[in-house]
């Protein structure tokens, strides 16, 4: 799972939320780089653009998948970015890959000095993406505030924080935590097998009201604990030599205890099969069984 992360080479809030100015019941920050030049902003999560305003060159970047809020909230996130001068090259429907730079300090609208107002709202993109609040500042859908939905990279050079006690990350995924897409045959007491946790605890996380009933599909939140091969890095295209080589057994009993651990359903050993396996092998990403 993604973390979202906030990812500029210097970090200078020039305007804190709820500011005086122009932010008076606005949970958004604006953002000024270094100095008055335009520094740019990378994507903090892999998303899709979802809106486009002109006239102040703002667009909203809703995430792919859940992501990881600094806060350890667990949710889609949509990003709202403004002043930008030039977006000729984003429109709506782009996927944005997460680290990728997007976005950029400018100017265009109401404002005066480059800088990036940033502002993130909990969960998908809603409605018109913003609302106009009783001070007349447009605020994000459900406004959350920024240094409790993004981390911050830890090689941000920080010239003014705001006085936020930003979560520092030096990693742009979490391994306890995976998203998993239900497939025909899964339910819940095999997940839990698998992940080495509990029925009770993937009810709890994904509010489910009936434990025997999910659906292909559905994503779920799941506490990975799990246990994992040591990632093989050798150029054989044999999951048997590739185990043997770090040390594992690879008979035809464990590759099928391997298969049924990891979600490869009726494993024969056929060769579509093991290099799925062998991929996963590579990846480091191969559970063990327990």
């Amino acid at each position: 799972m993604q973390k979202a992360v906030l990812m500029m080479d210097y970090l200078r809030v020039t305007q804190g939320a709820n500011g005086s100015y122009s932010h008076k019941g606005n949970k958004a920050i604006d953002l000024g780089g270094y100095d008055t030049n335009k520094d740019h902003l990378k994507a903090p999560f892999t998303g899709t653009i979802k809106k486009i305003y002109d006239y102040s060159n703002t667009v909203w970047l809703e995430s792919n998948d859940l992501v990881e809020y600094a806060d350890g909230t667990i949710d889609y996130m949509t990003v709202l970015t403004s002043h930008d001068n030039d977006i000729s090259n984003l429109k709506v429907g782009d996927v944005i890959n997460q680290g990728e730079i997007y976005y950029n300090e400018g100017n265009k609208g109401d404002v005066t000095g480059n800088h990036i107002h940033l502002a993130v709202g909990k969960g998908k993109f809603t409605g018109d993406g913003w609302y106009k609040n009783e001070y007349g500042s447009y605020c994000i859908n459900n406004q959350y505030d920024v240094y409790k939905a993004l981390f911050l990279l830890d090689t941000v050079n920080i010239i003014n924080d705001g006085g936020y006690n930003w979560v520092k990350t030096s990693t742009l995924e979490t391994n306890n935590i995976i998203v998993y897409t239900v497939v025909k045959g899964d339910n819940l007491t095999k997940l839990a097998k698998r992940y080495n946790t509990t029925v009770e605890e993937l009810v709890k996380l994904n509010n489910i009201k009936n434990k025997n009933l999910i659906y292909v599909g559905q994503k779920l939140i799941i506490p990975n604990n799990a246990k994992y091969f040591r990632k093989y890095t050798g150029s054989s295209g044999s999951i048997v030599d590739a185990l043997k080589s770090i040390g594992e057994k690879s008979s035809y009993f464990y590759r099928l205890k391997i298969a049924q651990t990891n979600g490869i359903s009726n494993y024969i050993g056929s060769k579509k099969q093991n290099i799925e396996m062998l991929q996963l092998l590579k990846l480091g990403k191969l559970i063990k069984p327990n």
